[in-house]
């Protein structure tokens, strides 16, 4: 699998992993002094930080969009609905909703990002998950020493408990930085050209720019210009049976329209933000191939003849 060919975002999600799973035996021990709102709240949270996360780290590298989903709500079940359990049947729905609902947000925040760079938002994004994470181990260490009977009380955290959490912090920002994040070109992988319908303001990008293939020998070549709101030319015209290359220039602004998906070719190529990159293609048959952006805002088409 592709997200197992990545092994920093692997890496370093077996390491969100195993401080989920701490704080979760944490939480187990210190069941009985939990009460229904700490639980719901525990088990939405777990839910929804279990889903993010997962579908996230997945779709970085990846880009599938589909599995990501699926795997981020399906983790985000597992975590959410045992610890919504901790807050009674309403807790149980909690973590239910939690689950699917922070692997959608998580696969879209993946493919929202990739355009971007991944080395700042990888701490950024560690360092959310190991605060919200102290703040479920907070929660939980003050429901039982500042909420309990007044001979268990201490009415402070200990100094034990927050050296803990600023050394994981500190050790997990270093490991983010360290780790060296990318966003790979993907061949082979297979896609889907559902289209989604624009808005009337948006359709005006939308029109025909025609441009053909200039040939060069035994290939043929065309550029292609990346803007925020469009492919320009949107439109490509090449001969049929001999190779061709589009060399995409991307503005420094163009946002997800970098990420160009070929869903025919099975082709995704990543366009550096004020940079170029080139798409080889074979067009060995003729008719018409749409091309797109990896949020299927703008879009463009092949024309083989």
């Amino acid at each position: 699998m592709a997200f197992i060919e990545n092994q920093p975002y692997l890496i370093i999600y077996l390491l969100f992993l195993a401080i989920m799973i701490a704080v979760s035996i944490y939480v187990y021990k210190q069941r009985r002094n939990i009460d229904e709102m700490h639980g719901m709240m525990i088990g939405m949270t777990f839910g929804m930080i279990a889903g993010l996360i997962t579908a996230t780290l997945y779709l970085i590298p990846t880009g599938n969009f589909l599995y990501g989903v699926i795997m981020g709500s399906i983790i985000g079940l597992i975590f959410g609905i045992p610890f919504g359990k901790l807050g009674g049947h309403l807790g149980i729905m909690e973590g239910v909703i939690a689950g699917p609902m922070g692997g959608m947000m998580g696969a879209m925040l993946g493919q929202m990002i990739r355009p971007f760079d991944i080395d700042i938002f990888i701490p950024f994004f560690t360092f959310i998950f190991i605060i919200t994470m102290t703040g479920i181990a907070y929660a939980v260490n003050c429901r039982v020493n500042c909420c309990m009977p007044e001979q268990n009380k201490k009415n402070k955290v200990s100094n034990k408990f927050i050296l803990t959490w600023a050394i994981i912090l500190i050790s997990f920002i270093i490991i983010s930085i360290i780790l060296p994040f990318s966003v790979q070109e993907v061949t082979g992988t297979t896609t889907t050209d559902n289209q989604l319908s624009l808005p009337p303001y948006l359709q005006e990008l939308t029109k025909e720019e025609k441009k053909e293939a200039e040939v060069k020998g035994n290939y043929q070549e065309v550029d292609v210009r990346i803007t925020s709101s469009k492919y320009t030319p949107n439109t490509i015209i090449a001969k049929e049976k001999i190779p061709l290359k589009i060399n995409f220039y991307a503005d420094e602004n163009a946002g997800c329209a970098r990420e160009v998906v070929f869903p025919d070719f099975k082709i995704i190529k990543l366009i550096p933000g004020g940079g170029k990159a080139t798409v080889d293609i074979n067009p060995d048959k003729k008719g018409t191939f749409k091309f797109r952006c990896s949020m299927d805002m703008m879009r463009g088409k092949l024309i083989v003849s």
